[in-house]
């Protein structure tokens, strides 16, 4: 059985995690400089426990590992996403040539190749509509599909990245607040943040979830390859069809020879069909 990871789509897939992982690693960039320079600027035990070469392993090895981690985890993200795609691609061209080859046998005049091939196109592009997704016209997104298409994958990526800067910026404005106590401030902080996220989780999620009804967004030429997936798996299913075909008419071939020689040869008796006896109603009444 041909797999549902394809090795022509593994360019795809590797680019994609790629660039998961830069942008978690840009993400994770800011609050690791921004925390080893604030530690700097306040804490004199920080500067004399430290050296360049720490401060540096500090700023650069969190978003490494957030690289290796979100890339690793889109990769599997994305297998399973493209494993998906061509299941429905083999069930929807099984589909559709259930449905052509229906049409063409109701059809009272017979149907020429260049109908057939419009029939199934047809078919395809409809089960690609259906499949979750909305289909942009060109080649390429626009930077407000990519980030709606971000957005609904990755949420409370958003989330985190709005969230921490915002509390933090909270806890600033109250820091300068000389009439507060630190406990104050942490207090404040606290309810002032946890409303600030709270409101960005609503509206995340919000969106998320009309994104979900709705689907993703996918280019006109994603569209137009899944179609033609669909044609070569047809394809595919229509050469397996006829091998298998094929071989059964060769396997009766051999079971019919074989049976003839055995009753050239006496071995078995050569097998009559049955008659139906028809009994007379007269006969059952007498």
């Amino acid at each position: 059985m041909p797999s549902l990871t394809p090795q022509h789509r593994s360019d795809e897939v590797g680019s994609s995690a790629f660039q998961e992982g830069i942008l978690t690693m840009a993400m994770t960039m800011v609050p690791s400089a921004a925390g080893v320079y604030l530690a700097m600027q306040n804490s004199k035990k920080f500067v004399a426990s430290t050296n360049w070469q720490s401060r540096t392993a500090l700023v650069i090895m969190p978003p490494l590992f957030m690289f290796a981690f979100s890339s690793e985890t889109k990769h599997r993200h994305r297998m399973l996403e493209v494993a998906h795609e061509t299941e429905h691609s083999r069930k929807s061209a099984k589909w559709a040539e259930e449905v052509h080859q229906k049409t063409k046998k109701n059809s009272a005049t017979p149907m020429s190749e260049a109908d057939a091939e419009a029939q199934l196109s047809e078919l395809y592009r409809k089960s690609v509509e259906s499949s979750g997704v909305r289909v942009i016209p060109g080649n390429q997104l626009g930077p407000h599909h990519q980030f709606a298409n971000y957005w609904q994958e990755y949420p409370f990526k958003i989330l985190a990245f709005l969230g921490v800067p915002t509390v933090g910026y909270i806890f600033y404005g109250k820091s300068g607040q000389q009439h507060l106590q630190f406990q104050s401030m942490i207090m404040h902080t606290r309810v002032f943040g946890q409303f600030a996220v709270i409101s960005m989780l609503l509206g995340l999620m919000g969106f998320k979830d009309y994104m979900d009804r709705n689907g993703k967004f996918i280019t006109e030429a994603e569209a137009d390859a899944r179609v033609e997936e669909m044609r070569a798996v047809r394809e595919e299913l229509l050469v397996r069809l006829n091998y298998d075909k094929r071989m059964k008419e060769i396997r009766n071939e051999e079971i019919h020879k074989a049976h003839e020689e055995d009753v050239k040869e006496g071995n078995v008796k050569k097998m009559k069909k049955k008659k139906k006896h028809v009994t007379n109603v007269k006969d059952i009444n007498a």
